[in-house]
């Protein structure tokens, strides 16, 4: 079976490969037989890339391109709050490994003979001990005007528990194809803890390319304090540093008071 390189240099996360030689992850020996059969398969494109839509756009100038080139900027992003002192969260870290935690360490894409590391997990949401889950999350970004239909590649994650490479379960950006640079995020729920990969996108032109993961992880953060959830004070040690500005830290948001993420008091359900 293939080999899943599992640590990173990379900053163009659509075709880079990872690699850090001091990794010893047992994520390592699995192959194509490890995807899940409820995802794509070979094809790592969920969804017209944001490549072949640009190369469409050259070639019909930017005449032809209405609405797309005046697409809309991005929402606003909420500056970051002090972390909560009452939020007690915690994980045995550091984390060097993708079978030692519910908590993924990075993405992954497919490659002739296994899979390739492609971007770090940068935010964790524990939420095994509350009435929260991935789709709670995935409702505070589209309530910040972020969308779901976008251009992107599709990337897997390892789940320990079902010993395959699982293909991403919600992802969500400020804006569809982020020609002018934007936010974008993939999840995974795995043992009641959700994994975000997060980065910032560069602007498509003249090469998309990662502008910033700590910059990313910060206006995720924000923007969920924002909304009622709480910052932990202490950000998880997943040893998966090197990608562009990441520095191999996860910050930790937990749902309101209210357990469901937000702090409601019309007694609905956010999840």
């Amino acid at each position: 079976m293939g080999r899943a390189s599992d640590g990173g240099r990379g900053v163009n996360e659509e075709d880079a490969v990872l690699t850090d030689d001091s990794s010893n992850s047992t994520a390592g020996e699995r192959g194509r037989d490890a995807v899940d059969v409820a995802g794509p398969g070979s094809d790592d494109r969920s969804k017209l890339d944001r490549r072949s839509a640009l190369t469409y756009a050259g070639a019909v100038g930017l005449s032809g391109l209405g609405a797309l080139v005046l697409a809309p900027s991005p929402p606003n992003r909420p500056a970051t709050a002090d972390a909560a002192t009452d939020v007690d969260v915690s994980f045995d870290d550091p984390i060097t490994t993708e079978d030692e935690s519910p908590v993924a360490r990075y993405q992954y894409r497919p490659t002739g003979d296994g899979f390739a590391s492609t971007a770090p997990i940068n935010v964790v949401f524990p939420l095994a001990d509350s009435a929260a889950g991935l789709s709670a999350v995935m409702a505070v970004l589209k309530e910040a005007g972020w969308t779901g239909d976008i251009e992107e590649y599709g990337r897997y994650a390892w789940d320990r528990t079902r010993a395959r490479f699982i293909y991403q379960e919600a992802t969500a950006a400020e804006t569809a194809a982020g020609l002018h640079g934007r936010l974008h995020v993939r999840c995974w729920e795995f043992e009641g803890v959700v994994s975000m990969q997060a980065h910032e996108d560069s602007a498509a032109r003249p090469r998309h390319r990662i502008a910033s993961y700590v910059d990313a992880r910060e206006a995720i953060s924000g923007l969920f304090q924002a909304a009622g959830w709480r910052l932990a004070p202490e950000m998880i040690d997943l040893t998966n540093g090197g990608g562009a500005d990441h520095d191999g830290l996860a910050a930790v948001i937990v749902p309101g008071p209210d357990r469901w993420g937000r702090n409601r008091t019309d007694g609905g359900e956010s999840r």
